[in-house]
């Protein structure tokens, strides 16, 4: 019988589905890959919409506490995929953190996204948030990114942000680069593990 774990057994183009059903059955290995993988993201999608670095560190545990909870009422319908569930998932944490800080019994004011993404939050899309900078905000400049970003040289960085962050392909990030596969994926490797230092244990 074979003792590989789920996250091992997964297929070459199922790594989310082997996440899930690693997550699902509690290995701990699917559950370090899967906070190796998404960690990143999550923390972009926060800063960009203008929460402190403390503060979205405390929204993504939230974000990897609901997803251990939760994982199982997630189900791939088509045209959907895990990381747009997740998406919605972080995406109403941030509200809820939002509505606490903002609409309290002492409101503290809030970034112009802010107060959009409170008052309209559909118009937020997936894409808009993943991007390295919002229209009104400059705010990964002070974040754990910017800290990490300066540890690696430039092609370094762009392997893993357009690998982790943008989701493309090694093999194409590796064409455009003009480096081997192999290469793009390990430097995607050694800028999120400087950057899993840099942000809190979620497991």
């Amino acid at each position: 019988m074979s003792t590989k774990s789920h996250s091992e057994r997964a297929e070459v183009g199922s790594t989310d589905d082997g996440i899930i059903d690693g997550i699902c059955a509690r290995d701990d290995e699917a559950w370090n890959r899967f906070v190796e993988q998404y960690s990143p993201l999550i923390y972009v999608w926060c800063r960009n919409c203008d929460l402190q670095s403390a503060d979205a560190m405390d929204v993504a545990q939230m974000v990897f506490q609901t997803v251990s909870r939760s994982i199982s009422t997630f189900s791939k319908q088509p045209g959907g995929s895990f990381r747009g569930w997740l998406f919605t998932v972080t995406k109403r944490l941030i509200l809820n953190y939002l509505n606490r800080t903002l609409r309290g019994p002492k409101p503290r004011g809030g970034s112009s996204i802010q107060i959009r993404l409170m008052e309209e939050p559909d118009r937020f899309s997936e894409e808009s948030l993943s991007a390295t900078h919002c229209a009104d905000q400059d705010s990964l400049m002070n974040s754990i990114l910017d800290k990490v970003r300066s540890k690696f040289d430039e092609r370094t960085w762009q392997c893993f942000w357009l690998v982790a962050i943008e989701e493309k392909p090694a093999v194409d990030v590796a064409r455009q680069l003009g480096m081997k596969p192999a290469a793009v994926r390990q430097a995607k490797y050694r800028v999120t593990q400087s950057l899993r230092k840099n942000l809190e244990d979620f497991s």
